[in-house]
């Protein structure tokens, strides 16, 4: 058994959970009642599920579809047009030789 002076210390008092729980078990008395649906019952059931569900999704706040974020279509442009003045002379060479075949 743990001493008092162990249980005490306040190096242990993390380490000591208590007294064990430990008892008798006693089974149920009964069993649980079975309920049995009929067909038409799980499906009357399933339909006023849905249509609770089906409710609910129309009541929801929808969510904002935004398109691209603009400042990207922005830097996306800007970065073509400086390609397209940076290698100008190789594109218009590049021209020349598809036109003159």
């Amino acid at each position: 058994m743990v001493d008092k002076l162990q249980v005490d210390n306040p190096a242990n008092k993390q380490m000591h959970y208590g007294q064990t729980s430990v008892g008798i078990l006693t089974p149920p008395d009964r069993l649980p009642k079975v309920l049995v649906y009929s067909g038409i019952e799980a499906q009357k059931r399933y339909d006023d599920m849905q249509h609770d569900l089906y409710v609910s999704e129309k009541k929801a706040k929808k969510y904002e579809k935004r398109g691209f974020p603009t400042i990207l279509k922005y830097l996306g442009v800007g970065i073509i047009a400086a390609g397209i003045i940076k290698c100008r002379k190789d594109i218009v060479k590049g021209l020349k030789k598809l036109l003159h075949f």
